[in-house]
């Protein structure tokens, strides 16, 4: 499978099996969102694996997500605003969030490789979590991300098309006929193709034409 079919069918899961996912497995997801891009390479990714019974029952009151109550490995993903605002000044926070987001995503899709199925959870209420889990102040618990074996797959939602999102050069220009094709490659390469096809048939006619006269 592709990493484009890998994005595609990326899935989180209703229910989870009673299977622990191994150390080594779990350290490759880890190192997966370890490798994230990060703004200014501020690096202000923190995380906390929580396994233990009691500790995830506390994070799945505290998101109100049942998932992470039955799935083996939860992790926390944290980041150090006061870190990032000595780098990055006003809208640290929205950097550190597009940080975590990649560490999400990566995590993610090497998890996929395993056939473990993952949820990211977000949206809950932070200060109670960072006390929960002992977080320092000026860092926040922005994501947790839930994994499992799972033989109750969600599937991914569906998404608008992409000549409903994607304009080429400028805002609302969109050309249907090249973007309703998922293996579109880029504006370019059809009109270069488009080119060389009409450019073949005014030579055809040109042809006949001569014939002609």
């Amino acid at each position: 499978m592709s990493t484009f079919d890998d994005v595609r069918g990326l899935a989180s899961f209703s229910s989870s099996r009673d299977e622990t996912i191994p150390r080594k497995t779990m350290g490759k997801i880890l190192e997966a969102g370890r490798h994230a891009p990060s703004p200014g390479n501020v690096q202000s990714l923190e995380m906390i694996v929580v396994e233990s019974d009691e500790k995830l029952d506390m994070l799945a009151k505290s998101t109100g997500d049942h998932r992470i109550r039955e799935a083996p490995t939860t992790v926390i993903l944290i980041a150090d605003i006061d870190r990032m605002k000595c780098r990055i000044g006003e809208g640290a926070r929205e950097a550190a969030n597009s940080e975590i987001a990649c560490a999400v995503q990566n995590m993610r899709l090497v998890a996929k490789e395993h056939d473990i199925y993952s949820a990211w959870v977000s949206g809950y209420d932070e200060h109670t979590v960072g006390e929960q889990f002992d977080i320092p102040e000026g860092k926040a618990p922005l994501a947790a991300v839930t994994f499992a074996y799972s033989d109750n797959p969600n599937s991914p939602e569906e998404k608008f098309g992409m000549n409903e999102i994607c304009f080429y050069d400028s805002y609302d220009n969109q050309i249907g006929s090249v973007f309703d094709n998922v293996e579109w490659k880029g504006l370019r390469e059809e009109r270069e193709i488009y080119g060389k096809k009409s450019k073949g048939l005014i030579d055809k006619a040109r042809r006949k034409l001569r014939k002609v006269l």
